[in-house]
């Protein structure tokens, strides 16, 4: 049985090592399917990316016998009441699913539109990678290969998340931000399903062209 387990693990451990930079990270963030009061939102993004490190760590410690706690699937904008969120300096004021303005820049309708969205779609595609992934976790028969799909997808929906906006504050700067972010982020494609099927191996992650 432990050799049957080993290229399972083995690939967990890639998984972990890809996310090396968040291995030191204390950041905390909210608990439940909402994120509530949310200041920093790179920092929430970094503790997202933390704590499924870490539990993939303890995997690859201590097997399927781990007692540490699957990470909590968390909402970074989606369904959230009104509030302002900061990425890379910039304060987003978001309302429900929609980003509405974000302040000091005169944005166009079409420039928040697509800014919302890539960061409403790649928050769904990782709030339900981690959520299929840990009910997987939990089967009797949980399949291996399917895991493996939603945590390399749920690492890659969070750094592409990290690019978008570390992409809109370098436009941003320009003289015509609105239109300057706009052609950036069409730039960016995203997957038409939002809702990935744990037995599919279509690719959920964004592409750029």
């Amino acid at each position: 049985m432990k050799n049957k387990i080993l290229p399972f693990f083995g690939f967990i451990l890639f998984i972990c090592f890809s996310c090396n930079s968040t291995k030191n990270l204390t950041a905390s963030h909210a608990i439940g399917k909402t994120a509530v009061q949310i200041k920093d939102g790179n920092q929430l993004i970094d503790s997202l990316l933390a704590d499924r490190f870490s539990y993939n760590k303890a995997l690859i410690d201590d097997g399927f016998n781990s007692k540490k706690q699957l990470p909590i699937p968390t909402v970074i904008i989606n369904n959230t009441p009104l509030k302002t969120i900061s990425f890379n300096g910039l304060d987003y004021l978001v309302k429900g699913d929609k980003v509405v303005d974000i302040k000091g820049l005169k944005l166009s309708a079409s420039a928040l539109s697509i800014i919302t969205e890539k960061l409403s779609n790649l928050d769904q595609i990782q709030y339900n990678c981690c959520e299929k992934a840990n009910l997987e976790y939990q089967q009797k028969n949980r399949d291996k290969n399917a895991i493996k799909t939603l945590d390399r997808q749920y690492f890659a929906a969070l750094n592409t998340l990290k690019n978008i906006i570390s992409s809109i504050a370098t436009e941003a700067r320009k003289r015509n931000a609105s239109v300057s972010i706009e052609m950036s982020l069409a730039k960016i494609k995203l997957p038409d399903i939002i809702n990935p099927d744990m037995k599919t191996k279509r690719n959920y992650v964004a592409k750029i062209e």
